[in-house]
């Protein structure tokens, strides 16, 4: 066999580019490994700290608080509560005198009549006017138009117009959006040429009012003179952290409603668990991932959210209610002291957690410049693009530049193929 032809100059080649390229192949793919390893922890972790500050902003909310109460009343029918997790614990009586009302009137009127073609209905609701004006709105208009451009007026700030047919009469009805005895509503009407005026003047002249706008009227107290009037019927500044929802009024001789509000304490260690675990699952993502506990970013916040524990809170530490680390750094929630602290002190407790200068709070403030658009972890994401980046234009790089040396043992080994064949076509003359 001829040694030139022996020789396969593109596989010499490519053997030889291997053994030049290998070193550097591996050291920036080992870069290109390690920073995209890196995005991709930084996104999760970005994902579990915006996930970890809307629970933690959303605990801090009355009506969605770590503490929770259960409410009873004695007589549902008359009126329903809800206890936010402020709600102090006592016991009250409540008579229901009055419900709140909308006023509504009802104005009859003839469908075989022709309205008036001119003049102004003039409205007005708690001091708040405006007018219809007739000739606005056509030659043939009907009670349903009229109801429409109450409806739609641009100056209209709560009244609602609606027609109720009964027998030989149509009734056009204004009601309050909103109740109370202040939302009264008042109709006069300016008339002008059109004889048929006299039907909107009659109309209003004879008007029935269907509901007397007025305010709920409730007693505090079984023997209390103490009266609270309100335009809705749903009170929320009756009872701190309680909500009342007026449903009937109560007659003379009805026992007032009685309330028992009262600390849900599994509730409340339940919701206290849920975000022990939500602490420990955010931590360990950063100290079980060597891609961020190896980061002086990642971890040093690791370590600020857990030092944030330590110190005291409305002068007591955390520890003294029940809420510490273990041996293994994890937070959990020792029950004796916990349910203790509930049941001595609910309302300092509270604070501790949930209040202005408590634990959340604290949280809150350490995690936010991180949940931020253009926050700590997207300049810390935008940094470590760019270094991969750099990989990856070296990478490109280094391919054009092995391609070169490809070429070149290609070029110098073809040559040698060459030379052989030439040396044993000469040789073989003699």
């Amino acid at each position: 066999m001829s040694a030139a032809l022996g020789i396969n100059p593109g596989q010499l080649a490519s053997q030889y580019t291997q053994i030049e390229r290998a070193s550097k192949d591996q050291l920036l793919n080992t870069k290109s490994t390690k920073f995209s390893n890196q995005i991709k922890a930084f996104d999760g972790l970005k994902s579990n700290l915006s996930s970890f500050y809307d629970s933690l902003k959303a605990s801090l909310k009355t009506e969605s608080s770590l503490f929770a109460n259960s409410a009873k009343v004695s007589d549902e029918s008359a009126l329903n509560i809800t206890a936010s997790g402020t709600a102090a614990s006592g016991e009250y009586d409540i008579f229901v005198e009055q419900l709140a009302q909308a006023h509504q009137v009802a104005l009859s009127f003839d469908p075989a009549k022709t309205l008036t073609t001119d003049g102004e209905l003039n409205i007005d609701l708690a001091g708040s006017a405006f007018s219809v004006d007739f000739a606005s709105l056509g030659a043939d208009a009907s009670l349903s138009d009229v109801a429409n451009a109450i409806n739609s007026h641009v100056d209209n700030t709560g009244v609602k117009a609606a027609l109720v047919r009964s027998g030989n009469e149509t009734f056009l009805t204004l009601t309050s959006k909103e109740s109370g005895a202040a939302n009264q509503i008042t109709v006069n009407f300016t008339p002008a040429a059109d004889a048929n005026g006299s039907d909107i003047t009659n109309a209003i002249n004879t008007k029935q009012d269907l509901t007397l706008g007025q305010d709920a009227i409730v007693k505090l107290g079984a023997n209390s003179a103490l009266t609270i009037t309100s335009a809705s019927n749903t009170l929320d500044n009756v009872i701190d952290g309680v909500t009342l929802n007026l449903t009937k009024a109560q007659t003379t001789g009805d026992q007032p409603v009685h309330i028992s509000v009262n600390q849900d304490q599994d509730a409340s260690k339940e919701n206290i668990q849920k975000f022990v675990d939500q602490f420990n699952s955010l931590t360990n993502s950063i100290t079980g991932n060597d891609s961020l506990k190896r980061d002086s970013m990642a971890s040093g916040l690791a370590r600020s959210l857990r030092n944030d524990f330590q110190g005291t809170f409305e002068g007591k530490t955390l520890y003294s209610v029940g809420i510490e680390f273990d041996r293994s750094g994890n937070l959990k929630i020792n029950s004796k002291r916990l349910e203790e602290a509930m049941a001595s002190d609910p309302e300092k407790l509270t604070a501790m957690l949930s209040g202005p200068d408590g634990l959340l709070s604290k949280l809150e403030t350490r995690v936010e410049p991180y949940t931020k658009s253009y926050g700590l972890m997207t300049d810390k994401k935008d940094t470590l693009q760019s270094s991969l980046d750099i990989v990856i234009r070296q990478q490109k790089d280094h391919e054009v530049s092995m391609e070169q040396v490809y070429q070149r043992y290609l070029s110098q080994f073809t040559q040698m193929q060459q030379t052989i064949a030439k040396l044993e076509s000469t040789m073989g003359q003699f």
